[in-house]
């Protein structure tokens, strides 16, 4: 569903470059075993980021480290790269 959402996003504008950064698809899984999405938030919301220290999800991949942290460092790294117009809209 992510990705989808995602590849969507292109089409928002033309030339877009899609959507950046964290979003959230709230879900419920009906009786069928559906997954349906009634709510998107294209920005850091309970659902990306429900703990301070970062999440069982996201420890994963980064352990400790909340999705604000996690910004920050992308950040650092692409002024330190020259790179900050690649990761912001």
């Amino acid at each position: 569903m992510a990705e989808g959402t995602v590849a969507a996003s292109y089409n928002l504008e033309e030339g877009s470059r899609g959507m950046l950064g964290p979003f959230c698809l709230e879900t419920i899984v009906t009786d069928q075993l559906e997954f349906k999405v009634f709510e998107i938030s294209a920005r850091i919301v309970a659902g990306s980021n429900p703990f301070t220290g970062g999440s069982p999800y996201s420890d994963i991949n980064e352990p400790f480290m909340s999705t604000g942290r996690r910004i920050a460092r992308s950040i650092r790294n692409a002024l330190k790269d020259d790179r900050l117009s690649d990761i912001i809209s």
